[in-house]
């Protein structure tokens, strides 16, 4: 078996009281150029405690946006205060200055998980090249809900996908049916028998889903699931750790088997097999840390007797080995572990924070901030798909590509990144953020949004009209990236608009718009460009023209409709 070494790259942060106090906190810790991090207090971001959040890019420009979902802690605020607030990366030129948009405009229910282990994650389900958002809230209701995404202008369009769901766990994005849509997992504590504290909720592709929980699926509470291919056959299986009946710990695992008409079916893979550590409370990553072509575990939480972060490295049996050296801080109940490759290299690093306890080992502070850097070896970066091609069917473009190919990992254990990039406009997509110039990718999570080996194709609309370059890259088991294989062709005019209802219709006929609305009066319509500037005011049944091709969102005041994106040729 290959051994993972993992140094520590980056000095530990302190939050004791002896430095900043017990208070909520919130810190930027940026790069310093020399491997390390550097710390910015003063960045106008919300203090808060029992935090998630995510780094993604709402509006397709390019920079990485922050979501935060959090309470108070008791200290300066409330524990029963809670938030979920989205923030605008302002870019290079404004030193990357992180801005919250405004409540009011992002449409969020300000509520949070009854824990912080994982109840948020990012994707596309509606295939119109904006990502949206998943949570899983306790407002009363234990609830799944749906932000999707306004073409990009810091509005979303709020659905509940399930309000008698789960809680306490966590949801991931992922095509567990490779059927090219996403679909959700959610696993928590449920008062639902039939589910279990586990469900899937199979996505149908225009931001609606259908509930699902196929035997023998069960589900935990105070713990974590994800979605990664443990097996190597394209299909994202499920990792579960956490509390089940009579407080009992489980690392289970369910491997994806879909049946002859592609519905998934499962089969348990669990301890007495797997030779995974039950624990509750922390997290699950899945990559291949060793880069040997195989899937291995990273879990964080508590086995009964300690708390820690255990590593498993898979045996060519489908078996796990745990590294008994335990080369990561035993960061307990109160911290998490993230991946990312931090140094580019095509290994995937652990970034973990929290609380050590009195336990902590010599040269750890008692609520570190580290990065243990990946140094297993060089692992071969995969090769690009070596054809891409790209077609307008209506209002979408088709994007197919043939296989890459890696020096370890088979072709069909590959997975895939996809871009799609407006060339007039500038404005660029991608499935998971990354510089398509290089093809790094800029996160470590929401990773099971990338398409499978077994599909190796997309359908998305196009981001306007006009000139596109659509990019496909090649990931192995590590998630080291190819570089992005391109393909280019002409968008003619699209039609009609996202968040569609009977409320009320868009017409287009060139540059000229109508809003129809079947209502007993009249109501002002206005239209906007992506970023929030008016650009036209009529009435419902009164036709405008627009000055300019373009994209746009259209809203009427006294309609039941969300707002509208329409893009004009």
């Amino acid at each position: 078996m290959k051994k993972l070494t993992i140094l520590s790259a980056a000095a530990a942060i302190s939050l004791s009281a002896g430095a900043v106090g017990w208070d909520e906190m919130a810190i930027l810790a940026r790069p310093d150029g020399n491997g390390g991090l550097t710390y910015d207090y003063d960045n106008r971001i919300q203090l808060t405690s029992f935090t998630n959040s995510i780094f993604f890019d709402y509006n397709n420009d390019g920079n990485l946006d922050l979501l935060i979902m959090a309470s108070g802690g008791d200290w300066k605020i409330p524990r029963d205060t809670k938030f979920l607030i989205l923030y605008e990366n302002l870019g290079a030129d404004a030193g990357f200055e992180m801005r919250r948009v405004p409540d009011s405009r992002t449409g969020f229910i300000q509520a949070a998980d009854e824990a912080w282990l994982n109840p948020v994650t990012v994707g596309d389900v509606n295939g119109d090249g904006y990502t949206d958002i998943v949570t899983m809230t306790y407002r009363g209701d234990r609830c799944i809900d749906l932000y999707l995404n306004n073409g990009g202008d810091g509005s979303f369009t709020h659905k509940v996908i399930d309000n008698k769901a789960m809680t306490n766990g966590a949801v991931t994005l992922g095509d567990i049916d490779c059927d090219g849509n996403l679909d959700i997992l959610a696993n928590g504590w449920s008062a639902d028998s039939d589910v279990k504290g586990m469900a899937i909720y199979l996505g149908n592709g225009d931001g609606t889903f259908t509930k699902t929980a196929p035997s023998p699926l069960w589900g935990t509470f105070e713990g974590h699931s994800t979605l990664a291919d443990i097996n190597g056959d394209g299909t994202l299986d499920i990792i579960m750790t956490g509390h089940g009946d009579g407080w009992s710990r489980h690392a289970k695992i369910f491997l994806n088997t879909p049946g002859a008409d592609g519905t998934p079916q499962f089969t348990l893979f669990d301890e007495s097999k797997s030779g995974l550590t039950p624990l509750n409370l922390g997290n699950v990553l899945a990559a291949d840390f060793n880069a040997d072509g195989l899937t291995d575990l990273a879990l964080c939480g508590n086995d009964g007797n300690a708390t820690g972060v255990r590593m498993f490295y898979q045996n060519t049996d489908g078996s796990f080995t745990l590294d008994t050296a335990y080369p990561i801080c035993p960061v307990n109940t109160d911290g998490a572990i993230n991946m990312a490759d931090w140094d580019a290299d095509g290994n995937m690093d652990i970034i973990v924070g929290g609380y050590l306890g009195t336990n902590a080992p010599a040269g750890c502070y008692s609520t570190p901030l580290r990065i243990y850097r990946n140094t297993s070896g060089t692992n071969s970066r995969p090769e690009a798909p070596p054809t891409v091609t790209a077609r307008q069917d209506g209002d979408f473009i088709e994007i197919t590509w043939s296989d890459g190919s890696d020096d370890v990992t088979p072709a069909k254990a590959l997975r895939y990144n996809v871009f799609v990039r407006n060339d007039a406009t500038g404005e660029t997509f991608c499935v998971i953020p990354a510089d398509i110039t290089t093809g790094a990718l800029k996160v470590g999570t929401d990773l099971a949004t990338s398409v499978s080996g077994a599909l190796k194709s997309l359908r998305i609309r196009p981001l306007g009209s006009g000139p596109h370059t659509v990019g496909v890259q090649t990931l192995d088991q590590s998630f080291a990236p190819s570089a992005f294989t391109t393909a280019t062709l002409d968008i003619a005019g699209v039609s009609n608009v996202s968040n569609d209802s009977n409320a009320l219709t868009i017409l287009t006929d060139g540059l000229t718009v109508t809003a129809v609305s079947n209502a007993a009066s009249d109501s002002d319509v206005l239209i906007y460009s992506p970023d929030g500037r008016l650009c036209a005011a009529t009435l419902t049944n009164m036709p405008v023209t627009l000055p300019s091709a373009g994209i746009y969102i259209v809203t009427a005041a006294a309609t039941t409709s969300s707002p509208k994106k329409i893009m004009l040729k």
